[in-house]
């Protein structure tokens, strides 16, 4: 098995409404995500997929949330938690479209 990471950040504000704390107000955070593949095997030339490509899918999943308010982009509270489902998700859609075609 072959285990490709790339990573990539933005810049993003949020608050937590139900949060009882200093969360609850707007701030903001210099978020660093890590994106993770795994291939079974290696194909053509030893590579299972370019990195190249792989960095490309992260900077576009991740444009949508950079310098937003994501109280606004997302439809669930905006916690570390949900915007990892998120991304993941659109990584998962768009690899499979972006990757398989």
């Amino acid at each position: 098995m072959f285990i490709l990471k790339v990573e990539s950040g933005f810049e993003a504000g949020h608050r937590l409404p139900e949060y009882q704390g200093p969360c609850r107000r707007s701030h903001g955070h210099s978020y660093i995500v890590q994106a993770t593949w795994e291939y079974t095997e290696a194909l053509v030339g030893g590579m299972a997929i370019d990195l190249v490509v792989l960095k490309k899918l992260l900077r576009q999943a991740l444009s949508r949330f950079d310098h937003q308010s994501l109280n606004t982009v997302m439809t669930n509270v905006p916690t570390a938690e949900n915007l990892a489902k998120v991304i993941f998700n659109i990584l998962r859609g768009e690899s499979y479209g972006k990757l398989l075609s």
